[in-house]
């Protein structure tokens, strides 16, 4: 009896911890700078956490207009655009890799991600 006892919580344990989900995780790393080059003017790094953005939602960088963007890291299978307008309009996007510098002369004004 001690012994089905012990299997019946055993049993519960793993199906709660199989159920609790993964909050807040790492997706990406990119810093800004003023100038382009990656290199003058640094701006700080934006850490991009799983709740931060939906797929292919335009989000804008909050005032800055970097001229140049490092993506330091993102997770295998997402993709890190850069915009050159706030609207997130095709014309003025570039995909950046990881370990990418993307410059833009006019700065950049909005960032999606898809994973």
């Amino acid at each position: 009896m001690l012994a089905i006892r012990m299997l019946a919580s055993v049993a519960a344990l793993a199906s709660a911890a199989h159920a609790l989900t993964i909050r807040n995780a790492h997706v990406a790393d990119f810093r800004l700078y003023g100038e382009q080059g990656c290199f003058a003017d640094n701006q700080g790094i934006w850490t991009v956490i799983s709740e931060d953005f939906a797929p292919n939602e335009c989000k804008g960088l909050n005032g800055y207009v970097p001229r140049s963007i490092r993506n330091h890291d993102t997770n295998p299978g997402c993709t890190l655009s850069f915009y050159t307008d706030g609207n997130c309009s095709a014309a003025g996007k570039r995909d950046c890799t990881p370990g990418q510098c993307c410059d833009s002369a006019q700065g950049w004004r909005a960032w999606s991600m898809v994973c």
